[in-house]
């Protein structure tokens, strides 16, 4: 039986930037259990205005891609999506806790994955309303939980998100050469010029940055926030 893991993202790309490759090569060992926070109409400075709408149809495709399950609690009057994004600083941290809480609690997840807080401010809320649904008086709580790593919004000289990572995805060519495909495919309204973290050339490159850490030619990054053997 696969084991169940749930992958924790305040936007639709951000799974996919994060942890694509990871998604990629061990599909046959997981379940994948995905639950987007926020989706909201934007005009974005690189491409054109993007509608929840379309944001929405990007992300069931690629969760349908997985043969994912999109997991959508209800607490109150209260759903996921929300249509907050980029005001979850602005959204009740209690209401997202519950949300989030509902959210593990009906997966009851082996493997949880969350984006790392940042100086997005939606990335910092979902981080920290997750860390919160996790706290040791929860009900269930999963034995691995990993903090991802989102090359956009992380820098290392920056002390609101330093990442440091003490766990690496080994990924092939043909993994990595496929999260990249995926990217484009999937969500191609986020695809960016070259010399951005966000094109292909900058996700490869980023992938070999981690690669040579880990000793091997391609790699994502994780955090451990919390491992039971």
């Amino acid at each position: 039986m696969k084991k169940q893991l749930l992958l924790i993202e305040p936007h639709s790309d951000d799974g996919a930037i994060s942890a694509g490759g990871f998604l990629e090569k061990f599909r046959d060992s997981f379940s994948y259990n995905f639950l987007l926070i926020a989706a909201s109409d934007l005009p974005l400075a690189h491409n054109k205005f993007l509608t929840r709408e379309e944001r929405l149809l990007e992300f069931e495709n690629y969760v349908n891609y997985f043969n994912g399950v999109w997991v959508k609690p209800k607490v109150d009057n209260n759903a996921l999506p929300l249509d907050s994004d980029s005001m979850l600083d602005l959204f009740p941290r209690k209401s997202l806790v519950a949300l989030i809480e509902k959210a593990i609690l009906e997966i009851e997840p082996d493997l949880l994955m969350v984006t790392g807080p940042s100086f997005h401010h939606d990335h910092t809320a979902v981080y920290e309303a997750t860390i919160a649904a996790l706290r040791p008086t929860s009900k269930f709580i999963p034995k691995e939980v990993y903090i991802l790593e989102n090359p956009t919004y992380v820098h290392s000289g920056n002390p609101m998100s330093k990442f440091l990572p003490d766990t690496f995805v080994e990924l092939s060519e043909d993994e990595i050469l496929k999260k990249i495909e995926n990217f484009k495919k999937f969500f191609p309204s986020q695809v960016r010029d070259n010399e951005n973290y966000l094109s292909p050339e900058g996700i490869l490159s980023w992938a070999r940055y981690r690669g040579i850490e880990a000793r091997v030619k391609y790699a994502e990054a994780l955090t451990t926030f919390y491992k039971l053997f």
